[in-house]
């Protein structure tokens, strides 16, 4: 498969183009602390995801403590984030300020961020 994808170059649109041969990774970025369904959405949108094609990268899938302090757990996040071709938002990611943060980052470093539903197209 060969996705063609214009991004922001400079700040600026220009029709800078990136070929991905194979299969894009997806980093699925959405509220965790204070949603008691946070499993259940990622969960959802990782079979969603995967049932289109894309190789998931799923942050509530990584063998972390449940104790881990948000800091240390943001830092591994986004540690994997940056391995990924772009970034699937869940709904709720804006109540979020680690997904705000992950959003923020990957738009700053040029990684293609879009709501869940537009990958899904």
């Amino acid at each position: 498969m060969v996705v063609r994808l214009t991004l922001p170059h400079g700040g600026i649109f220009t029709p800078v183009s990136l070929f991905f041969w194979g299969t894009m990774r997806l980093y699925i970025s959405g509220k965790i602390s204070g949603n008691e369904h946070y499993k259940e959405d990622f969960a959802t949108a990782r079979q969603e995801l995967k049932s289109v094609g894309y190789d998931v990268c799923d942050p509530t899938s990584f063998d972390l403590a449940e104790d881990i302090p948000w800091a240390e757990a943001m830092k591994y996040d986004i540690g994997e984030m940056l391995r990924c071709d772009g970034v699937a938002l869940l709904p709720n990611w804006e109540d979020s300020k680690g997904s705000c943060l992950e959003a923020r980052l990957a738009k700053d470093l040029g990684i293609m961020t879009r709501p869940l539903s537009w990958w899904l197209k």
